[in-house]
């Protein structure tokens, strides 16, 4: 095999030496031809053809870099690394995002070449993953998409409904979408849920509940609380579910701070119990399953007050539930009336911004975020078995999510897609996914159709995640013979001998992944038609609407007390934990 290499190695360096003799042989006697013609039949001197060589020389060289520059302009634009910044008209910009409306798209980035890249709502409703540390774009990117959704116009004249969770209560960030919101014309529409500023917060009851769906709020509350190492987690459910059962068959609206009444005060209890027995008794017979269970829920809860252990028991729940009577998260979470729920934020089109700083009332906040994001897997799987084939489009952003995420909410990913609803994941790493569990972060990382990674320099789980993502494909590898020259200062030289070699290798090159300028991303797509494909894209920059004259407003929320509403306003009757409580609080305003 080897002498059969050489051979045919031999032959082809032969043929191709006799292909260039010729061709030169052929160029000196065209030469000598036209030199000819010039002297002897057009009598040009000297002088004159000299002149002429040159002027002709300057003119094939001129036009020669030329036709090389434009020839090879876009191979070396895709090759210069790093790439250079990317310029878009105005008019150009507006131009492409009507189009991409037109085919229910946006425009999240341009190619090198300024062509954009559009993203439709089938890839986004199969959900997407955007990695980037801090600072390399992912604001700008963020922005931009919700400045589009925020425009779109849908299913005749109908405007997408958007969900913000901002879990770095950034207010850079917040400002922004303030001012793309009223760009858009949307500020009637906009709401802030932030337990921080619960003058302009909407109010949210954690247990506001729809018929039969008490069970649902159970469970997804009890779920956000910190009990997963508690001894008797079990025992706290049941009573947790029974207490709730009770309240919510009187037909009066509560809250959590009803629920702490409820569980600590015996007469409240037995009030409570007989309200909801005269109510249940004209909504069913006595042998419907749903009054037995009722009945059931009632002796456990009495009889519970009889055990010397109860509040052993029960104290972890009680803990969970009193973080939240903290001043300025109980005026979110405790009213009765005008209260926002997920549901209304899709049926009437309106675009809720949640701001969840996890760095102040630590507890409270992470299990406040983790309800909302149960209650929207719960909606979720409600649109996934809904009759309608077609539900409305709803965008979802979450930023920096991890702390509030759970091990269950990997299974809201499978059905949001089937419920039309687009999840954006924007997180600084793959790791922060790995505090929830291991394979939760498979989970998550395996799921989108989309993943789009900014700069990550030191983040060798990201890159390494991208990396394999982006497959593997055949490429050339070029080996050269080379030989050493020089006796002092020995140097390699090539000698003109070599070989290709096909080996695999990632689409994602390790070198610019890590090293990305700002606002320059590269992205991996589910299409259809072509695969998987691998984009190198610039952020869209997004016209800044800010002027110095306007600010945008949200309103104050109207402070309704909860004694004029149908709500239970339950309070202590139990002299001795009145008494209790009086002491415990002139304890705590004595000075120290």
């Amino acid at each position: 095999m080897n002498s059969y290499y050489y051979g045919r190695r031999e032959y082809n360096q032969t043929h191709d030496e006799s292909g260039t003799f010729v061709l030169v042989l052929l160029g000196c006697a065209g030469f000598g031809l036209a030199i000819y013609i010039l002297t002897a039949k057009l009598h040009l001197r000297p002088r004159q053809l000299v002149e002429a060589a040159i002027d002709l020389g300057c003119i094939i060289a001129a036009g020669f870099i030329t036709f090389r520059y434009f020839w090879t302009f876009k191979k070396r634009r895709l090759e210069t690394w790093p790439q250079a910044a990317v310029h878009v008209p105005l008019l150009k910009d507006r131009n492409e995002v009507a189009k991409a409306f037109s085919k229910n798209s946006i425009v999240a980035g341009y190619t090198v070449e300024g062509k954009s890249w559009n993203w439709s709502d089938d890839i986004r409703r199969m959900q997407a993953l955007l990695l980037g540390m801090s600072g390399s774009g992912k604001t700008t990117l963020l922005a931009g998409i919700i400045a589009q959704d925020l425009r779109r116009v849908v299913r005749g004249n109908h405007r997408i409904p958007i969900i913000i969770i901002d879990g770095k209560a950034d207010r850079k960030f917040r400002k922004v979408v303030e001012y793309e919101v009223a760009a858009a014309g949307r500020s009637h529409q906009f709401r802030v849920l932030d337990p921080t500023q619960p003058d302009i917060s909407v109010r949210w009851n954690p247990l506001s509940m729809t018929a039969n769906s008490y069970h649902e709020h159970v469970n997804f509350i009890f779920e956000s609380f910190g009990l997963r190492r508690d001894f008797f987690k079990g025992h706290q459910y049941t009573y947790f579910g029974d207490l709730v059962r009770v309240l919510y068959y009187t037909g009066k609206r509560f809250n959590i701070y009803d629920v702490l009444v409820v569980a600590q005060d015996q007469k409240v209890l037995e009030e409570q119990i007989d309200v909801a027995r005269d109510r249940i008794e004209g909504l069913y017979s006595p042998h419907d399953q749903r009054r037995l269970n009722f009945e059931m829920s009632a002796h456990n809860l009495i009889q519970s007050f009889a055990s010397k252990e109860r509040v052993e028991k029960i104290q972890g729940l009680l803990n969970e539930l009193m973080t939240f009577i903290q001043d300025d998260l109980s005026v979110v979470t405790g009213p009765y009336e005008d209260l926002l729920s997920l549901e209304d934020v899709i049926d009437q089109e309106l675009v809720l911004y949640v701001s969840l700083n996890v760095s102040l009332n630590t507890r409270a906040v992470t299990a406040l975020g983790q309800m909302l994001l149960h209650n929207l897997q719960l909606l979720a799987g409600k649109r996934y078995q809904s009759e309608d084939e077609n539900p409305p489009f709803v965008s979802v952003i979450m930023d920096e999510f991890s702390p509030l995420a759970y091990p269950e909410f990997a299974h809201a990913i499978q059905t949001a897609r089937g419920s039309n609803i687009a999840i954006l994941f924007s997180l600084q790493s793959v790791a922060q996914l790995e505090r929830v569990s291991r394979s939760f972060c498979n989970d998550v990382c395996s799921a989108p159709n989309t993943v789009m990674l900014l700069r990550c320099r030191n983040d060798e789980e990201t890159a390494k995640y991208f990396m394999t993502s982006s497959s593997l494909v055949e490429a050339k590898r070029r080996t050269m013979t080379v030989e050493e020259t020089g006796l002092i200062d020995k140097q390699a030289r090539e000698i003109g001998f070599g070989s290709n070699t096909y080996i695999m290798e990632t689409r994602a090159k390790d070198e610019q992944i890590r090293n990305l300028p700002l606002g320059q991303f590269q992205v991996l797509v589910t299409n259809n038609k072509l695969g998987t494909e691998f984009l190198h894209l610039h952020v869209r920059l997004t016209p800044q609407f800010e002027l110095n004259c306007f600010k945008p407003t949200i309103f104050p929320r109207t402070q309704i007390p909860n004694i004029f509403t149908d709500g239970a306003n339950l309070r202590f009757k139990d002299p001795s934990l009145i008494e209790r409580r009086i002491r415990f609080k002139g304890r705590a305003n004595q000075p120290r």
